[in-house]
């Protein structure tokens, strides 16, 4: 059987929390002291390093191991696993940095696992093997800049139907290129 509203007979979990909210509500207005203190230790080093550091997921150079990279990849999105994305890191050639590595880093002290921040894992692969991919990549749109630079030119890359080295489509189609001078002002 509970309590009626407004009975005398209130818990005392309520009373102090009421105090203690009235209190506040004092300190707020400037009608009162705080009546505990409370002693605070402080790394100011730390501290000043944390307010100076305004990328959270900044890992230090010296950290990462020779001939490695490390990124940032998704684990889950709003709690739910990505794990067909994760199995797709690990078959280009990411794996998990194991939290025994960076202790206490972004995990606790004595945690084993992978070292996973906010739905981000942190993975690791071989400088190399980034280097082969990001040139692929650049080949690969370098080839796609290529191809449509020759369409604008009257090339037939992709075949359409119509004749680019007709004539009418010759006048009609074409890329110029000008270049001008333009002023900077001096400050």
């Amino acid at each position: 059987m509970g309590r009626t509203p407004g009975a005398k007979n209130k818990p005392k979990a309520f009373t102090k929390i009421k105090e203690g909210l009235d209190e506040a509500l004092e300190i707020a207005k400037g009608n009162a002291e705080p009546t505990k203190k409370r002693v605070v230790k402080i790394d100011y080093d730390r501290q000043a390093a944390l307010e100076e550091e305004s990328d959270m997921l900044h890992i230090p150079r010296e950290l990462i191991p020779d001939g490695m990279r490390y990124n940032w990849k998704t684990l889950s999105v709003l709690g739910q696993q990505q794990s067909r994305r994760y199995g797709r890191y690990q078959a280009t050639g990411w794996e998990p940095v194991p939290a025994s590595r960076h202790p206490g880093l972004f995990t606790p002290k004595g945690y084993q696992g992978d070292i996973e921040y906010d739905g981000l894992v942190l993975m690791e692969k071989p400088e190399e093997l980034c280097r082969q991919t990001e040139a692929r990549e650049y080949r690969k749109a370098r080839e796609q800049v290529q191809a449509k630079e020759q369409q604008l030119r009257g090339g037939d890359a992709i075949k359409t139907g119509f004749d680019s080295k007709h004539q009418s489509a010759r006048r009609a189609s074409y890329v110029k290129k000008e270049y001008e001078r333009i002023d900077v002002p001096e400050e």
